[in-house]
């Protein structure tokens, strides 16, 4: 069985990693969660843990200390995809910061990676966020670039999350690849 690591960053469309998660287990995956502190007050450790039949991890400092708990989810990944992906955690991806579990873990990681950014069509569009768009592209990351139309706050342009079907099938091609 393939194990995906799934990062979850706190987008309004965290909840659809729980849809996510049931593509990937349906599939024959295992799932293995990340979710940013923030991402817990927009979708539950508790919910993905059921969903994905794995711990779910917030703090890379509350694993067992017999492993190095920052580092240990990379060990087999066949991919790491992270859906959403906000500005903050696209922005610490291409500036090598590594400063809570979801940052360290993409910097770990050696296998295929899958952004699916989700954002406010302003910010979507701001040069820091294509510039590093361009950056993390050019590493060999692969983007799922956003959709346009409504977004949570009522802005409409591009920057909603990617249609989930659509992700999880460049996730699949990810893996295969």
């Amino acid at each position: 069985m393939k194990k995906i690591i799934l990062g979850v960053s706190s987008s309004i469309a965290a909840y659809k990693a729980c849809d996510l998660t049931r593509l990937f287990v349906k599939a024959g995956y295992s799932v293995w969660c990340v979710l940013t502190q923030n991402a817990t007050h927009l979708v539950t450790p508790l919910s993905l843990e059921v969903l994905s039949g794995n711990p779910v991890y917030t703090d890379q400092w509350a694993r067992d200390r017999r492993e190095m708990g920052h580092i240990a989810l990379k060990d087999d990944a066949a991919l790491m995809a992270v859906v959403p992906a906000t500005a903050n955690a696209i922005g610490k991806f291409a500036n090598g910061i590594a400063d809570d579990l979801l940052s360290t873990t993409f910097l770990s990681v050696a296998c295929p990676v899958v952004i699916a950014p989700a954002m406010n069509p302003n910010m979507w569009a701001h040069r820091a966020v294509r510039a590093n768009i361009e950056r993390l592209a050019g590493w060999g990351v692969r983007i799922v670039s956003p959709a346009e139309g409504l977004v949570a706050c009522g802005d409409e342009g591009t920057g909603k999350l990617a249609d989930i079907d659509t992700i999880f099938q460049e996730c699949v091609n990810a893996i295969g690849r």
